[in-house]
């Protein structure tokens, strides 16, 4: 029997292309062509074959040696594993990355605040910065 925690809700299978926004649930692999915008509050995993352009949008992102171009923004964490190509810019609270691995972007890391859901009086400028993640102390 399969543990739950471990089942594809969504699959784009090698040899396949699509184009367009991708929403869903739980977990989700491509490992085809994808052009487009993904979202969501699960965990997406890119095969090693798999090719992505576009912004992805999810709690936790793991990159098996595929390509991804366009930003990234992960609620939780990013993996990135050799030999996995990264252009875009990534927004993480943890992110590792594989020896091996190409990464051509900028990356925020830190705690991610869901400013959606937070009222602009709780907003300031003294706990939060433009991009939505705390200001974290100076180290000098």
């Amino acid at each position: 029997m399969q543990d739950q925690d471990a089942v594809i809700h969504a699959l784009l299978g090698a040899g396949t292309r699509y184009e367009g926004k991708l929403f869903f649930e739980g977990r989700a692999r491509i490992d085809g062509e994808f052009d487009g915008e993904v979202f969501s509050d699960g965990l997406l995993v890119v095969g090693e074959e798999a090719r992505i352009k576009g912004a992805i949008r999810v709690h936790t992102l793991i990159v098996c040696g595929g390509r991804v171009e366009g930003d990234i923004h992960a609620t939780e964490l990013v993996e990135l594993h050799a030999p996995a190509r990264v252009r875009g810019d990534i927004r993480t609270q943890t992110l590792f990355m594989d020896k091996g691995v190409v990464f051509d972007g900028a990356c925020v890391m830190g705690e991610v605040l869901e400013l959606a859901d937070r009222p602009v009086s709780a907003r300031s400028a003294d706990d939060t910065s433009p991009d939505g993640y705390k200001d974290q102390p100076s180290r000098n």
